[in-house]
């Protein structure tokens, strides 16, 4: 079974009109839907008809309940601690397509004192880089790991940001991944500019949009998928 642990939150999206007018009024279309990287990927997985579970944090609120429900709705096993307030992501998007995101992750940082029974049967663990970034979630995201390897299982990390691997630090992310040494690390073309130089044992896998996957092995052999 994969397991994903990280962030599942609430999704504000505002399709604006126009440029925001500083100051007064800006005509917008506004939705709400779930979100977080992590619950993201678990979802998506679960609508393959794969086993997966999600683990993270959400609040002791009614939007944390809705937004569990919707996971658990969808096929995903849902081991989450409850308490604090949901986070939200607020998802600016202009005429042109281009998205400006702000974030506050609320108690989906705040995943502490992880239950090892919540890793029963996850032979694949995937860990946005969100969850190694901030603490608490950063020791409980350790521990999985630990946890899922002493298993036998394998991880995944996504490098999710170039901004949250620049405001991290770059070689200190580096760092981390070298200390981690995941199977797989998932990066876009600009995030995997960041692991430049850094001495890899895992198999790189750059998104690259709309045109094929390449797929980078440690011994620097590349292929297109």
């Amino acid at each position: 079974m994969l397991g994903v642990i990280g962030d599942l939150v609430e999704d504000v999206v505002v399709m604006l009109a126009g440029p925001p007018a500083r100051g007064t009024d800006t005509t917008a279309t506004i939705a709400r839907t779930r979100g977080g990287s992590a619950a993201n990927v678990a979802a998506a997985t679960a609508s393959t008809g794969a086993a997966v579970c999600f683990i993270g944090r959400v609040g002791d609120d009614p939007v944390g309940s809705r937004l569990v429900d919707e996971l658990v709705a969808g096929g995903v096993d849902v081991r989450v601690q409850r308490g604090g307030r949901t986070g939200a992501i607020v998802v600016l998007v202009e005429p042109d397509g281009e998205r400006t995101m702000l974030s506050d992750r609320g108690a989906a940082v705040e995943l502490d004192g992880l239950d090892p029974a919540w890793l029963l049967g996850v032979t694949w663990l995937h860990v946005p880089a969100y969850s190694l970034c901030a603490e608490p979630i950063g020791a409980a995201a350790h521990q999985a790991i630990a946890v899922v390897r002493a298993a036998g299982g394998r991880v995944s990390v996504d490098v999710s940001s170039v901004a949250l691997v620049d405001g991290f630090g770059a070689a200190r992310f580096a760092e981390l991944l070298v200390e981690l040494a995941p199977d797989v690390v998932l990066a876009n073309a600009e995030e995997a500019m960041r692991l430049d130089g850094v001495p890899a044992s895992w198999r790189l896998v750059v998104k690259c949009g709309a045109d094929p996957v390449v797929v980078v092995e440690p011994d620097g052999a590349r292929t297109e998928v």
